[in-house]
C-alpha cells in the first residue's frame, strides 16, 4: 500500500471565510483534511490542465540577502505572499536591513513597510530611515 503524502494548502483570507461558511453549511465534513481530500480529488478530476502564473522574480538560487538561510528567490516570495506576519517579519526586517530601495520594491510597497515597522526588531537607526522613507513617499502632497 502506498503512503499518504501530507501537504499543506494555503488558503487566502477570503477563501478561508468561504470555506468556513461552507463548512457550517455542511456539518458532515468533519475536519478540513476531509474537505480537502474531497476538493482535491474533484479538482483533479474536472481539471486537465491548469494555467500557472509563476511568483515575480521566482527562482532556486538564493537571494544574496539570505547568506546565512537556505531559501530560494521562490521560497522568500511565498513567505513575504502567504506566511501570517509572526513568520515573516524576520524576514522584512532582513530586507529593510540589507536592500536599497530600488531593491526592496521587488519584495515590498511602501504600505507593506508602513504596516510592518512598528513591530519590527532592527536597528533603530535604519528603522527610523524606513519610517521617513516611507512617509515621504506615501505622503498625500507627493501623490497630488
Amino acid at each position: 500500500m502506498a503512503k499518504s503524502a501530507l501537504t499543506t494548502i494555503r488558503f487566502t483570507p477570503q477563501e478561508a471565510k468561504e470555506l468556513k461558511v461552507y463548512l457550517q453549511r455542511n456539518p458532515a465534513f468533519a475536519s478540513i483534511s476531509s474537505l480537502g481530500r474531497v476538493a482535491t480529488m474533484e479538482f483533479i478530476r474536472s481539471k486537465t490542465s491548469l494555467p500557472l502564473t509563476p511568483v515575480q522574480g521566482g527562482g532556486s538560487q538564493r537571494p544574496w540577502f539570505l547568506w546565512d538561510y537556505n531559501l530560494s528567490e521562490a521560497q522568500v516570495q511565498e513567505l513575504l505572499h502567504h506566511a501570517p506576519f509572526a513568520q515573516k517579519k524576520w524576514l522584512i526586517a532582513r530586507l529593510l536591513e540589507r536592500l536599497r530601495p530600488p531593491e526592496i520594491f521587488q519584495y515590498l510597497s511602501p504600505e507593506q513597510m508602513r504596516a510592518a515597522l512598528p513591530h519590527l526588531r532592527m536597528d533603530e537607526k535604519v528603522k527610523r530611515h524606513w519610517q521617513e522613507a516611507v512617509e515621504l513617499w506615501t505622503s498625500p502632497a507627493r501623490k497630488s
